[in-house]
């Protein structure tokens, strides 16, 4: 008997220990990059990398390692072990044989100005945990609808470039902020990522501060978590917002832990002791981060991006979503790509629908 209690701790231990791990990697903040390839060759307007589903995807994409960045264009060439793709410009470094590279999505890099020549300011705006940085690109007037961007967990401003042009465009000023624990930005007092349940008070103050500056509306776009956040703040008070742009938004945190534990080739029961311990850990109550639940009460309009290939954030919940909410409320597109790539599969259309959507619902 005390053989076999033995072993039953020994297991309680080892799921516990493998469950509190899992955890702590969902609330850990992590802005260290990667460079998982290796350039077999390069030459002038070319490069050779290892294929793999990165590497092969049509789209618009750039090629980062430490000190450098490429933009890829299309594939002309390559074999069953690599992939050749056009280098369109390279405007950091120099991309040579044997660099250890990753494939950005974000495309680029910087600041508005020296990504995309577009003017912007610097500015801050008040929070709960101090002074909070962000880009403000301005619009054709402050007094009219704002665009507030909020990216994703442990990413940064830069992951809401690829949609700056197109939202200055339209006219509409657009501020992209930073929250909690970025780079830069003021740390929580625990230094913890609490998967948007703190961190949307952040995504309000910029709000508040977007009407002090003049702004008579706004249209919350959030990729990833920074969707969580958006729908998050919507339901606290929809009053100020005019729409709602979601690009790969977690609609549901424990549906998305699923199938993160999945991938990790975890039983569902240390994934479900896991979602516990995260709870207990940072204060979560996952269930309040399930969005189906108020979907029929949507009011507001929403423009949402899915990716079909999408390996980090479950997609069944934001098809649920789109399904009950009250009928018209919800664009829904289905794009090809992984996770936040509906931009880099199609550029011109993913443009053409958030051009359509902004221009309806940033009138005064």
């Amino acid at each position: 008997m005390s053989a076999f209690l033995a072993v039953v701790v020994l297991l309680c231990a080892a799921v516990g220990g493998i469950g509190w791990y899992f955890a702590g990697m969902a609330a850990q903040v992590d802005h260290s990059a990667e460079y998982p390839l290796t350039v077999t060759d390069a030459a002038p307007g070319t490069v050779t990398l290892p294929r793999d589903p990165d590497t092969e995807r049509p789209g618009t994409w750039a090629l980062v390692w430490k000190g450098g960045r490429a933009m890829l264009g299309p594939i002309v060439g390559g074999d069953g072990e690599h992939v050749v793709r056009q280098v369109t410009s390279v405007p950091q470094g120099r991309l040579a044989k044997g660099a250890k590279v990753a494939i950005d999505h974000w495309l680029y890099d910087g600041d508005p100005k020296t990504a995309l020549g577009l003017d912007f300011q610097a500015v801050t705006y008040p929070s709960q945990v101090g002074p909070m940085p962000a880009w403000l690109v301005p619009g054709a007037s402050p007094k009219s609808t704002w665009v507030i961007a909020v990216h994703g967990r442990n990413a940064d401003k830069a992951e809401t470039f690829r949609s700056m042009k197109a939202v200055h465009a339209t006219g509409l000023p657009l501020l992209s902020i930073a929250y909690r624990n970025d780079v830069g930005a003021p740390k929580s007092a625990d230094h913890k990522n609490h998967l948007g349940d703190t961190e949307w008070n952040d995504l309000a103050s910029a709000i508040v501060y977007a009407r002090s500056q003049g702004a008579t509306g706004v249209v919350l776009y959030g990729w990833s978590m920074g969707g969580a956040m958006a729908l998050t703040v919507l339901r606290k008070d929809p009053s100020f917002v005019r729409g709602v742009v979601l690009d790969s938004p977690v609609m549901d945190w424990s549906a998305t832990l699923d199938k993160q534990g999945d991938a990790r080739h975890l039983p569902r029961f240390i994934t479900a002791v896991a979602k516990r311990v995260l709870s207990h850990r940072i204060g979560i109550d996952l269930r309040d981060f399930d969005q189906r639940r108020y979907a029929p009460r949507l009011r507001t309009p929403t423009l949402m991006f899915t990716t079909a290939d999408d390996a980090t954030v479950a997609n069944r919940p934001a098809f649920a979503f789109a399904k009950a909410a009250p009928p018209g409320m919800v664009t829904h597109i289905a794009a090809q790509g992984d996770h936040t790539e509906a931009w880099n599969t199609d550029p011109a259309g993913y443009e053409r629908a958030l051009t359509a959507f902004l221009s309806r619902v940033g009138r005064p």
